[in-house]
């Protein structure tokens, strides 16, 4: 099976942040307000649906360029992690359908060699490797620094911006 983008860490066997999990996602190309207005449209509908998922409004996503962070959380300190794993990609392939992803990246993977914990790493590390230099998060307390997938090279200078109108868009009014 071939997914339409990347995914490493797509279900990790061992990762750290209990039930929080942080992500990079690289896109085709950079969004601008409209197109992550779109992004935020496609989240609202597919983030109701779930069981285990929830992305907290006090979370900002932050915004590089092509690439977006964001941290992702669980809804229950006991849960089936396998759904959790599957609303993610949901998640993950709704947002593709609204603006191209390229790679996404799960931040929270325990360190250690990049190998496969399961069929969506394996297929994104056997056609890119190497993902390449993502951004410096200002904000990230370091966690780049100490996932699987973290460079080996410079970080990518980067300016960070958090889009008021997308978050606003993104979080239903209850």
């Amino acid at each position: 099976m071939e997914w339409p983008f990347r995914f490493y860490g797509a279900q990790p066997a061992e990762w750290y942040g209990g039930g929080r999990l942080d992500y990079e996602l690289q896109f085709a190309r950079a969004p601008g307000p409209g197109e992550r207005a779109a992004i935020a449209a496609a989240i609202v509908p597919v983030e109701a649906g779930f069981q285990a998922v929830r992305l907290d409004g006090h979370d900002r996503w932050s915004w590089a360029g092509d690439w977006a962070w964001l941290i992702v959380r669980t809804r229950a300190m006991e849960l089936d992690w396998d759904t959790f794993f599957a609303e993610i990609a949901t998640l993950f392939r709704a947002i593709h359908g609204s603006w191209p992803l390229t790679q996404v990246v799960c931040r929270s993977v325990d360190p250690g060699p990049a190998v496969p914990d399961d069929a969506w790493t394996a297929w994104s590390l056997a056609r890119q490797a190497d993902i390449g230099p993502r951004p410096h998060w200002r904000d990230d307390g370091g966690r780049a620094a100490r996932d699987r997938y973290a460079p080996r090279g410079a970080e990518r200078p980067a300016e960070v911006i958090h889009d008021p109108a997308f978050e606003a868009a993104r979080l239903p009014r209850r």
